[in-house]
Formats: structure tokens, sequence, C-alpha cells
């Protein structure tokens, strides 16, 4: 048996080696065994970062390295994620294009634009781009629908469409500002932050927002997810490097009234102070107040979560039991964490199962 502790430390450890280029970390990897290698490999997929884990193992010394089989198995998918990086983007190229020539503007969020923080944006792992068409939502539908693109009304916040085999995200809000007065808030202050838009390298014609949105967008996001499903590590690395690159470009006064005007503050602390303990990030932002205990617990619970969200096609009663105690489970997220209600959250999804009674059984694209 392997000592999961250890196993979290060296993943955390290949990670800073990758993001950071730090090498502090080798004897770490004294005596590893294959087993505890396949376990490392294991956590990196289940938390979305084993691309950017392999980076680390690269630079580890031959001797300390994976044997060939669990290497190559490694490689492979890291090719894998390279190639659906490049997919990605020559969708977002394509759909990016039809919006320019139809004086549309596209800006770009979350992983496509988040990818470009990377030492190697391909390998940040995600699936659905996420846009938003400053204003020409229907009309962006309308023209997508045109090229014989079915349209899925599925969710509030959004539509969703498929280009080249890539799930589209075609945001009509930012967040969802039916929630509370945090999701008011977010929605009102991010219309206003998308208005500085700076153009994104990536993809030509596209544009991403400010590190002002990406603060408070992230934030809210990250911890929206949070409190009802966990979130993953390559959540905490996007944060640290979103931070790493930005936090100089920042404007600070701004953005820490943005986060305590919003009750973002403490959960932006607490991944902040977990990206430092854990991760290595060097920067911060002056928070009112550092949670160690809170630091330490959420840390925990990224890593050991079990998301219900994996257990598909199981049936009414089971997925309706998953769900529930998932719920249940995470009600000291709301208590502790995020600025949300936690019986105001069960109140809204009640509502949203009333109205879509299958949602339950919806899987994630």
């Amino acid at each position: 048996m392997h000592n999961n502790k250890m196993i979290e430390e060296r993943l955390f450890a290949l990670l800073r080696m990758a993001m950071w280029q730090s090498h502090e970390d080798y004897a770490l990897f004294d005596g590893i065994t294959d087993e505890e290698w396949v376990a490392i490999y294991d956590k990196s997929v289940e938390q979305g970062v084993l691309a950017l884990a392999f980076d680390g193992v690269q630079q580890l010394p031959k001797a300390m390295q994976p044997r060939l089989n669990t290497k190559v198995q490694w490689g492979f998918n890291v090719q894998h994620i390279e190639k659906l990086y490049n997919k990605q983007r020559a969708a977002a190229q394509k759909l990016v294009s039809l919006y320019s020539a139809n004086n549309i503007r596209t800006l770009i969020m979350k992983g496509l634009n988040l990818a470009s923080y990377y030492p190697t944006p391909s390998h940040r792992q995600f699936g659905d781009i996420d846009i938003y068409l400053m204003g020409d939502f229907e009309r962006g539908n309308d023209l997508v629908r045109s090229k014989g693109v079915e349209i899925r009304h599925d969710f509030f916040v959004h539509t969703e469409f498929v280009i080249n085999g890539v799930n589209i995200e075609n945001h009509r809000w930012f967040v969802n500002p039916d929630i509370n007065a945090t999701g008011r808030y977010v929605q009102e202050q991010l219309v206003t932050l998308a208005e500085d838009l700076q153009p994104f390298e990536a993809i030509d014609g596209a544009y991403t927002p400010s590190p002002e949105f990406n603060a408070l967008f992230l934030s809210r996001h990250s911890s929206w997810h949070y409190a009802r499903e966990c979130i993953r590590l390559r959540d905490l690395c996007d944060w640290a490097m979103f931070l790493n690159k930005e936090a100089s470009n920042l404007d600070t006064d701004k953005t820490m009234t943005l986060l305590r005007e919003s009750g973002l503050e403490r959960y932006a602390s607490i991944i902040t102070g977990i990206c430092r303990k854990s991760l290595g990030l060097e920067i911060s932002l002056p928070f009112t107040a550092e949670y160690p205990d809170l630091v330490e617990r959420v840390k925990e619970d990224i890593m050991t979560f079990d998301n219900p969200e994996k257990h598909n096609n199981i049936g009414f009663l089971r997925a309706f039991f998953w769900k529930t105690r998932n719920r249940l489970s995470r009600k000291w997220c709301y208590d502790k964490v995020v600025p949300d209600s936690f019986w105001g959250n069960i109140g809204y999804s009640i509502t949203n199962y009333l109205k879509q009674p299958f949602a339950i059984f919806r899987a994630k694209l």
C-alpha cells in the first residue's frame, strides 16, 4: 500500500517543477516505487493535471523517473491532450473568423484563455470553449444556426453548440445573476469590466478579458463550483498561473474592492493560500485576513473529494442519493468558505429540478 499523503506531496512537487522550473524537490522521489508512480499518475488524471505533471516528471534525474511502460503511457496521453488543444484552437479560430466577418466581437474566457498563462499552453487540460459576444448573444446563435449547427438551450447562463467536434458555450451571462446578491453584483461588475478588451494572440480576431475581470470571474466561477461539487487541482493551478502572470498588471485597489463587496475575498484568500503553500506561488494579494486552518481543510477536500458527477447512468434513485449526499456534505463549505447560502442554493436547485426533472441524469460534456 502506498502513502496517500506522500503521493499528494509528490504530485504537488511535480507541478511546482513544471510551473516554476524549480529543482528543490528531487529528494522527495528517493526510493519511489513503481506502484507509487502509478498512484501519482492516477491522481494527476483525476485532478486534471496529467500533462502538467508530466512536465515535472521530465525534469527529474533519469534514475528517479517512472519505469518505461508507465512513462510511455503517460507521454501518449500527453500527446492526446496536445492534439485536443490544437483541435480546440482550430475550432475557436473557425468560429471567431465567422463572427468577425459579421462584425461580432468574441471574448474568449476560461480554459483557452487560461492556457496562455502556462509554460506550455497545450498542457492545460480543458473541455469546452467559453465565449461572450459582447451584446450579440442572439445574433451569434442565429448566425451559427444558419450554418446548420444545432443550438442547445439546456442551461440558463449559456447556449451550447458544437464546432468541428468541440463544444462551445455561448454565454448570455457571465455568471448566474438570479442566484443571490453575490451573483447579481458579480454579473453587473463583469459586464462593465468586459468592455476592457485585449487582443488574444492565440486566436486571430478574438479578445481576452482584463486581469481585473479574470480575478473576479475566476473567483466567482471557482467558488460556485467548489461549494456544490468541489473543484480540482487544475483550478488551483489556473489561479496560481493567473496571479503569477497578472498580479503586477492588476489594479489592486479595484480588485480588492470587487472581491470584498462581492463577498469573495475569503474564498480568494484561501485558494491563494493553498497555491502559496503547496504550489510554490510567491505572489499574493493584500487580503484583510488569512485562514491557515481552512487552507489545509480546503486543500484536503480538493484532493480527496469523490465527485458524484462521475456516477452516470446509475438510475434515478441512486443518482438522487449520490447528489443528495453530496449536497448535504458540502454544507460546511457554505458556512465557512463561500459567500452563498446553503439553504438558498438547495431551494434554487429544487426549483430547477422541478422545471427540468430529468436534469439530474444530465452528464457533463
